[in-house]
């Protein structure tokens, strides 16, 4: 006969027999515990952020809240200071700034501002930093001039490593510097001025390099002279030149040019009145020879 429950009877129905055997499984714990409210509350989010207009609107708010922190009046940088310029290179720098003032070091880039600053001509480097009391602090470094090149587009102002650092209207702007010329000079401006250095001795003659070809140098010289480099040695050769002269005087002749580019065969090259008084000399030479020649 089958028994029946009474009110009163302690044991357990089967449903909640299962139920409580379903609840001591670890996994089945987890789950209502963990995973069913961290499913609910995703699919809540993703519901609620499946808006553009709500996502801007977080977006926004985030944006207000970092800004208002940022722009407060602490950490507002209004004052610049450039140090190391010129005049002219503090004015084209004000020109060149990436950025406008007064504006949070929060938002400077230093790295921005020194690479823009690199990229100016007269700039060898630069250094970017924020100082307290809100003062952006330009540190600078202007290549020094070495050379004026003279093209066909004006005349370039090179430092020793033949970076240009500025460009001026004429000549005659480059007041002191050494003059360089020819087709690919710019990039040789080392071995150039290890030349003018060698030229020293006659400084007051000298008036600069020509590029020939671009393969070699002429050196110069006041009164249309130029002495010829080799291609190879020019230093060496200079030098040569420079013995001969105190030697014997060459340059102080009338020579229109010393050519150095065999070197074991020097050769001087006349200007166009030697020739001509050469010739004359000559012709007399053979005049009087004539003449002797039909006394006899």
């Amino acid at each position: 006969m089958a028994r029946v429950r009474g009110a009163g009877d302690p044991a357990p129905s089967k449903w909640s027999y299962r139920l409580e055997r379903l609840w001591l499984t670890p996994l089945f714990r987890a789950l209502i515990r963990t995973g069913i409210p961290s499913f609910g509350f995703v699919f809540l989010f993703t519901w609620y952020v499946n808006d553009e207009t709500r996502i801007e609107a977080i977006a926004q708010g985030w944006t207000d809240a970092v800004n208002a922190v940022q722009d407060r009046p602490e950490f507002m940088v209004g004052l610049l200071r450039i140090e190391g310029a010129s005049e002219q290179l503090q004015a084209d720098i004000g020109e060149a700034l990436p950025i406008e003032l007064p504006l949070s070091q929060w938002k400077i880039d230093t790295a921005q501002v020194r690479a823009a600053l690199e990229q100016l001509d007269p700039v060898r480097q630069a250094e970017v930093r924020v100082r307290a009391g809100g003062v952006l602090l330009l540190r600078v470094t202007e290549r020094t001039p070495a050379v004026a090149w003279i093209t066909e587009q004006g005349v370039d102002v090179l430092d020793a490593t033949g970076t240009r650092v500025a460009t001026l209207e004429d000549v005659s702007s480059a007041g002191a510097l050494p003059l360089i010329a020819g087709e690919g000079a710019g990039d040789h401006v080392p071995e150039a001025l290890a030349l003018i250095e060698a030229a020293r001795p006659v400084q007051d003659r000298f008036v600069g390099l020509v590029r020939v070809g671009g393969r070699r140098w002429d050196v110069k010289m006041t009164g249309g002279q130029r002495i010829l480099l080799p291609e190879a040695a020019p230093a060496e050769a200079l030098d040569r030149a420079l013995a001969m002269h105190a030697a014997k005087d060459v340059l102080g002749r009338d020579v229109a040019a010393l050519d150095l580019r065999l070197r074991h065969r020097p050769t001087l090259r006349l200007s166009a009145a030697a020739r001509t008084e050469l010739v004359r000399l000559q012709e007399l030479e053979r005049l009087s020879y004539d003449t002797e020649g039909d006394q006899e």
